[in-house]
């Protein structure tokens, strides 16, 4: 019964605005979380990307993933608050 509400509450204009907002999150998430990861190896162990082995960035790419929902999930909360909660009417 709530998953109904729910995509009531996403197919309006106010819905449709938090999952762009949401998406945005994402990407901005993926782009600052994959730089700081696979620089962070590059940098830190001094092993350019041409060396590491298949399993190396398999388990890069899981933290990347990881890190990029939960920096999602916590940064899209305003995002909900905002768009999602509820109006103040008066003027």
């Amino acid at each position: 019964m709530t998953e109904i509400v729910m995509f009531k509450i996403l197919k309006t204009p106010e819905g449709k605005k938090f999952l762009i907002a949401v998406a945005c999150v994402f990407i901005v998430a993926v782009c600052v979380v994959s730089q700081a990861a696979f620089q962070g190896v590059e940098d830190q162990y001094n092993l350019p990307m041409e060396t590491w082995d298949i399993s190396l960035f398999i388990i890069q790419g899981a933290w990347v993933a990881i890190y990029s929902l939960m920096f999602t999930i916590v940064g899209s909360l305003p995002f909900g608050f905002y768009f999602l909660g509820p109006k103040d009417d008066s003027e």
